[in-house]
């Protein structure tokens, strides 16, 4: 028995003329559509004349070409804010696994408009002392490992432009301070995959951060291990290649 479900013809054509438009060909005439979907020029007018009337195209009157319309607009950012809700929800169960795998603290933070926020938050089942970010606190970028590794996924010309803005507040006495050194930091941080902080903002604790970075290769968070220097040096590579390979086998669903 055919279990294939049954599907309109129109529809499937005007589908086929949306799927025409890419990186590639961000614009193309009539007749480009018609040879690209195998269509007489008349029924694809009629396909794309609908297709501008609900917006999903917009004609070009000085060119005469087409490229997708308006409408695409909205239901971009509402796919991509599904998209990152189910990314969300794949990695907080993992934070409980790597914080006890490693006996640290573990969070998921996100960048919101230039800063980074701590969402989710886990610590070992067996510690007595525990080691929490506030919610909605800032990150210092120079200072933290999120920070950091934040700074590093962002072109050259914008780190150049937050140090020269910015005054590096020494929050201790390893806090890096001058710029030539962050500036270092950034390079070893990019060549390395992740950032570490070694009582730079505490006396005593550090932090690991692994970026986390969307479909088009911009940082939107990070997920950081926190606990006592000595436990991040000795945790490091095997806390890195452990979320690394996480956030590989996630990549699919951007």
């Amino acid at each position: 028995m055919d279990k294939t479900p049954r599907t309109i013809q129109s529809l499937a054509r005007a589908f086929a003329i949306l799927d025409c438009f890419d990186a590639v060909h961000p614009k193309l005439s009539l007749s480009e559509i018609s040879k690209l979907v195998k269509l007489n020029v008349n029924t694809t007018r009629g396909l794309v004349n609908t297709l501008v009337h609900f917006q999903y195209l917009s004609r070009d009157e000085a060119e005469n070409d087409y490229h997708l319309g308006l409408a695409f607009v909205p239901k971009a950012n509402l796919v991509e804010d599904q998209y990152l809700f189910h990314v969300k929800n794949k990695i907080r169960p993992m934070l409980r696994v790597w914080a006890n795998a490693f006996e640290l603290s573990a969070r998921l933070n996100m960048v919101e408009d230039g800063q980074l926020l701590t969402v989710f938050t886990e610590v070992p089942d067996t510690t007595r002392y525990l080691i929490l970010t506030r919610s909605r606190t800032p990150f210092p970028l120079h200072a933290t490992a999120s920070g950091k590794a934040y700074l590093a996924s962002l072109p050259e010309s914008v780190v150049d432009k937050y140090i020269k803005d910015t005054r590096l507040v020494p929050y201790t006495e390893k806090t890096i301070t001058k710029d030539s050194v962050l500036k270092h930091e950034m390079q070893a941080t990019r060549k390395r995959g992740y950032a570490l902080e070694i009582g730079e903002i505490n006396d005593g604790l550090g932090s690991i951060a692994v970026p986390l970075f969307d479909k088009r290769g911009e940082c939107i968070g990070t997920i950081s291990l926190s606990g006592a220097n000595e436990e991040i040096i000795e945790n490091e590579l095997q806390a890195f290649a452990s979320v690394q390979a996480f956030l590989d086998e996630l990549n699919p669903l951007w």
